[in-house]
């Protein structure tokens, strides 16, 4: 994933002549470019949520390879891992996007906002090793093998990327 700041002259570069012409406008080169750094995150993290939740089929077919090799009773903790699963996409889904308002005593500048793109495209990462075991314990599970580690270790890459996500709400809320 390229920096946010390539990511805004590639935007930049795609404005048609009246596009190019308002932000000649004093003050105004400014709120584009942090409006558009907002939308840029937002998509990345719609991404990262896309790419998380294609698990999910992962872990039903985990329940049923499990089912059809009669070790359905080790499908118990699937469901929390299911569970997980959702949080973490719905973190990335309704994650504040950087505003401030005009009187807002945290203010949101472009440099908050280039961290904040940065901080979720480390994250990038986090959501291919959790898709990476996911995908192990679905393969373990069809070759009827054990999958109690592969469970163990997707939780704990989840309870990692909450915690790592949670940290996101720091850097908005630093004055």
């Amino acid at each position: 994933m390229t920096d946010l700041n390539s990511q805004l002259n590639a935007v930049k570069s795609k404005e048609n002549f009246l596009e190019k012409i308002t932000r000649i406008i004093p003050g105004y080169d400014g709120y584009v470019n942090r409006d558009n750094s907002r939308e840029l995150d937002t998509i990345l993290r719609n991404t990262l949520a896309t790419r998380l939740d294609a698990n999910h089929a992962k872990l039903k077919n985990v329940v049923l390879n499990l089912s059809q090799h009669g070790k359905l009773f080790e499908s118990d903790g699937i469901d929390k891992l299911d569970k997980k699963l959702q949080l973490c996409v719905g973190k990335f889904k309704a994650a504040a996007r950087g505003y401030s308002g005009a009187f807002d005593v945290v203010k949101v500048k472009e440099d908050k906002l280039n961290q904040l793109y940065q901080f979720d495209a480390s994250l990038l990462n986090n959501v291919d090793v959790i898709s990476a075991a996911c995908t192990d314990m679905d393969n373990n599970s069809k070759a009827n093998t054990d999958i109690k580690a592969d469970m163990e270790k997707a939780g704990l890459l989840m309870d990692e990327l909450i915690k790592m996500f949670d940290q996101r709400e720091q850097i908005l809320n630093t004055v």
